[in-house]
């Protein structure tokens, strides 16, 4: 029976062998022979009736090697994975029932140590990346990792796959910072520029509204910097994002020459601008 896929290869004459060269991309973005993504049968698939695993004594062997040849940060005693979101984790319902339970608790531990710990964060959020690539959430999650991590390529690799997976508009403050770490502010800028803010939710405003300031900045346009930070969100000090909004409205009066104003702004929020303790 003629094999239906040949017609990818159209441009090739019939029966000419030619070399395969060895593909250098990861384990995790390879799909099985039969077109699946491998998340499904990595890491144990889900055992057939009765609790036996029927798969051959070789593939399981070669999975345990994939797993042993990559270094996964240790997890947190007290993370079970069931602190994660709910829409964050009905997006790993695609994946093995371990594997789920195993992506769930790294993406926890990455929002654990995302802002006090971004290289175990980042850590983090390659493991689940090798462990489910194609979910689109595990991407965005990594790829903001790798940019708190200041991974700038990684990150934007991360965040256009997430993107192109899902077509969601919440990468989109987050690929303009990396646009403007790697040089670009007018990029920032247009990306900035390109997405309704009513799409986003209040963090991810704020994360667009740093990036923006930031290529103001980069540009000159100081005053415009300021306008760009002045926002509702300046007056919230328990989030996460809290302080880099902060410093990054601070900074920005300091560059524009109103020195007088950023005073007045610290001494508003002291806990933000105190010097920690050593």
């Amino acid at each position: 029976m003629e094999n239906k896929d040949r017609g990818s290869f159209s441009g090739r004459s019939a029966g000419k062998k030619f070399d395969r060269k060895p593909s250098d991309r990861k384990p995790s973005d390879r799909r099985s022979s039969s077109g699946k993504p491998d998340d499904r049968k990595a890491f144990g698939a889900r055992p057939a009736r009765g609790g036996a695993d029927r798969r051959p004594a070789r593939d399981l062997k070669d999975e345990n090697r994939r797993v042993r040849k990559f270094a996964e940060p240790a997890i947190p005693e007290e993370v079970t994975g069931k602190e994660l979101e709910k829409r964050e984790a009905f997006a790993l319902q695609s994946l093995a029932l371990e594997n789920a339970e195993m992506v769930a608790k790294h993406l926890v531990a990455l929002n654990m140590f995302l802002e006090s710990d971004p290289e175990r964060a980042y850590w983090h959020g390659q493991s689940a990346v090798f462990r489910a690539g194609r979910v689109a959430i595990v991407r965005e999650k990594a790829g903001i990792a790798a940019l708190h991590f200041k991974k700038f390529d990684v990150a934007i690799k991360e965040l256009r796959a997430a993107q192109r997976i899902a077509g969601s508009p919440s990468v989109i403050p987050y690929l303009a910072q990396c646009e403007l770490a790697l040089g670009d502010p007018r990029k920032t800028l247009e990306i900035a520029g390109s997405v309704d803010p009513k799409l986003l939710t209040v963090e991810q405003k704020v994360e667009l509204r740093i990036a923006a300031a930031g290529a103001r900045t980069a540009l000159k346009q100081f005053d415009a910097a300021v306008v760009t930070l002045t926002c509702p969100e300046l007056t919230l000090g328990d989030a996460n994002w809290s302080l880099r909004l902060r410093t990054a409205y601070r900074d920005a009066l300091l560059q524009a020459g109103r020195n007088s104003e950023a005073d007045s702004f610290m001494a508003k929020y002291p806990q933000s601008f105190s010097a920690p303790e050593l």
